[in-house]
């Protein structure tokens, strides 16, 4: 039961930064129908932010800042020269993402060559329960993680920001009549889902080394929530993380570490097949579930 318990937290704090990834994909999917593949890149380069931040000697916490601006200008940049110009055919913005799949990392293996990098973890302190260990840079990673998304829905759900944005996501075209600027609000989703990746990469590099390649896992496994959960269904998506938490975590803690991801996909698989819109119900075009 120890290891059981040791490994859920385990998992629950990878699954954490997974949630702020499958968030991003599906608040971008609603509103444009463009499936980003090129959002593991995101997530990547907020680590490599973080890591060129501490290494200049600044702390953990402005690296994050850094980390979660920087991508999400990035998003901006992306979006208004870019994924702008396929909203009209999201096929042409799901291969524009792919593209940008190759292109990011050979800027960061120009620049920064393709080894490991790694930080000192923030925080080091380590607390026993019974046989549990609990590591506080974990507990550190869920519940950023918890408060993030709390704001998100508190955003979507209770703005006036998310009341528009949910009105552009049910019909782009009568919402623009009624005077709600659509196009903003798109950028605004790449912006806002940019910058959860960003923020999901400092805290991957919290955990663990990155690579410039690391962003091709973790946004597979973001897009297996995403889809377990429904994709367009940001509920969903923070539901399903949940859910492969604990999947990870029961696999890893009975000696199938060395299966985790198949788990992962196994769940995905059986999901679409019993519920193809995923457990929460997703959407198939330019809509969010609210």
């Amino acid at each position: 039961m120890d290891i059981f318990i040791q490994q859920i937290l385990n998992g629950l704090s990878i699954a954490s930064v997974i949630t702020l990834i499958a968030i991003g994909v599906t608040l971008i999917f609603g509103l444009t129908g463009i499936i980003n593949f090129a959002h593991g890149e995101f997530l990547m380069i907020g680590g490599i932010v973080t890591w060129l931040a501490v290494s200049a000697g600044l702390g953990f916490a402005l690296a994050v800042v850094l980390a979660i601006l920087a991508v999400g200008l990035m998003g901006y940049v992306l979006e208004r020269g870019l994924f702008r110009f396929t909203l009209e055919r999201p096929t042409n913005g799901f291969i524009v993402s792919l593209g940008l799949i190759v292109v990011l990392q050979h800027v960061v293996v120009l620049f920064w060559n393709p080894n490991q990098k790694s930080i000192p973890r923030p925080l080091t302190t380590v607390w026993e329960v019974g046989g549990v260990r609990i590591a506080s840079v974990r507990v550190m990673v869920i519940l950023i993680t918890i408060a993030v998304v709390a704001l998100s829905f508190r955003m979507i759900t209770a703005s006036r920001y998310g009341r528009a944005l949910r009105a552009s996501v049910e019909d782009r075209d009568t919402a623009a009549l009624m005077g709600i600027p659509v196009r903003r609000y798109i950028t605004g989703v790449f912006v806002l889902g940019s910058a959860l990746a960003g923020l999901g990469g400092a805290l991957l590099i919290a955990l663990f080394p990155i690579t410039p390649f690391t962003g091709g896992t973790m946004v597979m496994k973001g897009f297996a929530v995403a889809l377990i959960g429904g994709l367009g269904n940001i509920y969903g998506a923070v539901a399903a993380g949940l859910i492969l938490g604990i999947v990870e975590g029961f696999s890893a803690g009975y000696g199938f570490s060395q299966w985790t991801d198949a788990y992962s996909f196994v769940l995905m698989i059986l999901v679409l097949i019993v519920r193809p819109h995923g457990l929460f119900g997703g959407t198939s075009g330019p809509r969010m579930a609210s």
